[in-house]
């Protein structure tokens, strides 16, 4: 595949074996590179904008600026980067919720067999979000203290089969699971989760799930 079509991946992780072994995987893909690599969030916008690449995967313990900071500092650039969160597992939910907040698109633990990273990379590349339990857990409790912050704007109306794909967003499914549950193609889950994020201005999972919620689409256990 041609540098211009493929997936270009920066990698962030202190572990020079961790990147090592991330970074074999996925050149071994036929439509995926890493074109970048360091130990240090602080240079992920940077590498970001130098390689116009496309998604991040970022363990979460990297040193240096914070994973949190380098999503807010991909925002400000307007630098439009997937970013996959590895992590250890041993992260408080307030920590979690920080990052799903920031705009992580993907939330995956470091222990996930290498087929569902290059599998995030890819729904992450094409607009999609996974959350892996930890990172649900920790949005649906989030709404129980901010729900009433959600405001009282007026939304538009969503499909039935709008409502069907906020319901499985919200718990968890990413875009491609979602097109196979329904029966629909990738590019038509997509763009209903376009057209959900329109109608209820909101743009990041972490404020779907709350709506979802709120609504009572899926419920808090």
């Amino acid at each position: 595949m041609s540098a211009r079509t493929d997936i270009r991946v920066v990698l962030i992780d202190d572990d020079v074996a961790t990147r090592d072994s991330i970074r074999a995987v996925i050149d071994s893909q036929p439509d995926m590179r890493v074109v970048g690599e360091t130990s240090a969030c602080s240079e992920g916008a940077d590498l970001v904008r130098a390689h116009d690449a496309r998604v991040l995967v970022v363990g979460s313990g990297s040193p240096g600026k914070g994973c949190a900071d380098l999503l807010n500092e991909l925002q400000r650039q307007g630098l439009r980067a997937g970013v996959i969160v590895l992590t250890e597992g041993s992260e408080q939910n307030g920590d979690v919720l920080r990052l799903v907040q920031a705009g992580a698109s993907a939330y995956l633990r470091k222990s996930e067999d290498a087929g569902e990273v290059v599998e995030a990379i890819r729904v992450v590349a094409s607009g999609g979000h996974i959350l892996e339990p930890a990172a649900l857990d920790a949005v649906l409790k989030d709404y129980c203290t901010r729900c009433s912050q959600d405001g009282e704007e007026k939304t538009e109306e969503l499909s039935a089969r709008e409502r069907e794909v906020l319901t499985l967003v919200a718990e968890g499914l990413s875009t491609r699971e979602i097109a196979t549950q329904l029966g629909l193609s990738h590019k038509t889950v997509e763009v209903h989760r376009r057209n959900i994020m329109v109608k209820l201005h909101r743009h990041r999972v972490a404020d779907l799930v709350r709506y979802a919620v709120r609504e009572g689409l899926v419920g808090l256990d």
